[in-house]
Formats: structure tokens, C-alpha cells, sequence
């Protein structure tokens, strides 16, 4: 693929930024360096857009990928786009760096990979990513449960029912997004089970 025919912005945080800005590594496969180009801190960029330039440049049985690494780790897979789905806006969920201490942000820290796959693995890889999704959302159910089993003035009524004050959810609410703002990935890391 000579000319690649991709392009990406950050939501609220770029103009958009042609393919011919990204370093190839070979044939299929682009990296950008993010925290040398747009912002030094990767953590403010929380979205990017793909998209193709043009419409039809892309074989018909393969896509664009688009995957994220911090500080030299593996590439996290994020989302693709192809002739049938010329655009997407991706979250970036930035992976937690190994080591913050020896690789502090800076060049080089966090970059985006493009790379030319068939539709066929890329399909495989929106099914796994819908499974952590709903992996996801039954963590968030357990711990609204254990946080409503938790709170004073819970009854059992009957075999299988909470009752609960009225207020239970906002409370919990509250704990939820103040946890996530601390440690956004404690739910993922939980090892009970769903």
C-alpha cells in the first residue's frame, strides 16, 4: 500500500493528522508517537477518531486496526474501520505502564499503531472486545450487590431480595466514580468471581 489512505484526530485535542505523519514500519504497519506531537501528558487524550480518506482504496476483505502501547509494551488492540465502516470514534483506555518510575511520560511514551488486517481477525477481535465489555459491566453489577448487601439498614425479604434505602444507588454511585477517578481500573483487576 503505497499511499496509506487513513487519518486520525483526538477528539478536543487535534487537527486531523494525515497517515504521512506516522513513522511505517513496514507495508502494514504505521506508528505515531502521540506524546511527541500532541501532548506531552498521553492521559489527556481519552479519544481518537479513524478514518479513511478515501472511499474504496482498501481491498475489500481487509480493514484498518488501530492499537495503543505505553512505554515501549505490547499493543492493545482498540477498534478498525474499513470500506463498509469508513470512520470510528475509539476510546484510547491507555494500558497501565509497567513501570511508571523508569519510564516516565515523554517522546516516544505513548503511540498508535495502524496496521492492514483481514476483516476476518478484526472481527474476532470486536467479539473479545464486546466479552471484556460484558465482563465489565457484570464486575460493576457485583459490586453495586456487595456494596447494597453492605449498607445499613439492608433487609432480606424473602430468598432472593434486597430491601434497600432509596438513596442506596446514588450512594453508591458516588463511591463508584470517586474510586474510578483514584484507581480507574480496580474493577478490572478484582479477582472475584462473576
Amino acid at each position: 500500500m503505497a499511499q496509506p489512505p487513513f487519518a486520525i484526530f483526538f477528539t478536543a485535542k487535534s487537527y486531523p493528522i494525515s497517515a504521512t505523519s506516522f513513522a511505517q514500519a513496514d507495508a502494514t504497519h504505521w506508528v505515531f508517537d502521540a506524546t511527541a506531537t500532541v501532548v506531552p501528558d498521553y492521559r489527556e487524550l481519552k479519544e481518537v477518531a479513524l478514518f479513511l480518506t478515501q472511499p474504496n482504496l482498501l481491498p475489500p476483505d481487509v480493514g484498518l486496526a488501530l492499537y495503543v502501547s505505553i512505554g515501549g509494551a505490547d499493543w492493545s488492540y482498540r477498534g478498525f474501520v474499513s470500506n463498509a465502516h469508513p470512520s470510528d470514534v475509539l476510546p484510547l483506555s491507555w494500558p497501565e505502564p509497567q513501570d511508571p518510575l523508569l519510564a516516565p511520560p515523554g517522546p516516544g511514551f505513548a503511540q498508535i499503531g495502524v496496521s492492514v488486517e483481514p476483516l476476518a481477525e478484526l472481527g474476532q477481535k470486536e467479539g473479545s472486545k464486546l466479552g471484556a465489555k460484558e465482563d465489565f459491566a457484570k464486575c460493576v453489577g457485583l459490586d453495586l450487590f456487595n456494596f447494597m448487601q453492605s449498607f445499613g439498614g439492608v433487609q432480606a425479604v424473602g430468598g432472593d431480595k434486597l430491601l434497600v434505602p432509596s438513596n442506596v444507588l446514588d450512594h453508591w454511585y458516588q463511591r463508584l466514580s470517586n474510586r474510578l477517578r483514584r484507581d480507574p481500573g480496580f474493577l478490572t483487576r478484582r479477582k472475584d468471581a462473576v
